[in-house]
């Protein structure tokens, strides 16, 4: 009796440890999992998809605040400097550069883009300032393509954490289109992308150093619905792509020479 009993006991703690090792080798750069040390450079696994995947989970997460930074749709910004009331200084030759804007709590600088072929942009750039400390918040900047195909780039700056930013990218209509986080210099970000008419995630990227101080790339992609379809991860020495249907798992791991 004694006998069977620790044997179920094996069992448990070996199915335990089997379950354990199937939710960690979605992610084989953690030092603390090594795939039983296969002797193979690339290895495919195929799992049943599990009601809770802590992969998924992770980018949601992450997707979720991002989303939550930055609404829909974003104020439409007029860049006509014709349109712009406010007080207006020139350069030391006297060409115009900039019309200032008092607002409640900001002071906001028209920049003149003398080389503007469309009256609608000849602001190059919207510049807010704190009005009582006078730093930086805001940068605002169209950018016109080929056509009348303009998008708009917004840059908001945090106050209280130096290196850190966050990006915005609209459409011509005030639609965000995807927003990026940096952190650090210049090199940790996190950008996620939306689809234009439903603003659903279409894809989330993120680079930054991991626990081996390698520099770690996530890219995930998502479904029409919105739902994780790929997760790919890789740095220099390894690439690992994991793969979703509606009920299996599949993880692919290639080792770079």
């Amino acid at each position: 009796m004694t006998i069977k009993r620790t044997q179920k006991i094996k069992n448990n703690i070996q199915d335990k440890t089997t379950a354990l090792g199937y939710s960690e080798a979605s992610n084989p750069m953690m030092s603390k999992y090594n795939v039983h040390s296969l002797s193979l450079n690339n290895y495919k696994q195929e799992l049943p998809r599990p009601k809770y995947d802590s992969d998924i989970a992770e980018i949601i997460e992450l997707v979720r605040i991002l989303n939550n930074l930055v609404p829909i749709r974003m104020p439409q910004y007029n860049f006509n400097i014709d349109e712009i009331n406010g007080e207006h200084y020139n350069k030391p030759d006297g060409t115009p550069l900039l019309i200032r804007e008092y607002d409640s709590d900001v002071i906001r600088d028209y920049y003149v883009n003398l080389q503007a072929k469309n009256k609608k942009y000849s602001v190059s750039r919207i510049l807010e300032h704190d009005k009582n400390t006078g730093r930086l918040r805001v940068k605002i900047e169209p950018t016109v393509r080929e056509g009348s195909n303009v998008k708009i780039n917004i840059t908001i700056f945090d106050e209280k954490i130096n290196n850190k930013y966050v990006l915005i990218q609209l459409a011509e209509d005030g639609i965000v289109n995807n927003i990026t986080e940096f952190s650090g210099i210049g090199k940790s970000f996190r950008t996620l992308f939306r689809n234009q008419f439903n603003s659903k995630p279409v894809r989330y990227l993120e680079g930054k150093d991991n626990i081996n101080s390698e520099f770690e790339m996530v890219d995930c992609l998502f479904d029409s619905e919105g739902q994780v379809a790929r997760i790919k991860r890789y740095t220099n020495k390894k690439e690992i792509n994991i793969e979703y249907s509606d009920d299996k798992k599949n993880i692919y791991v290639k080792n770079k020479d």
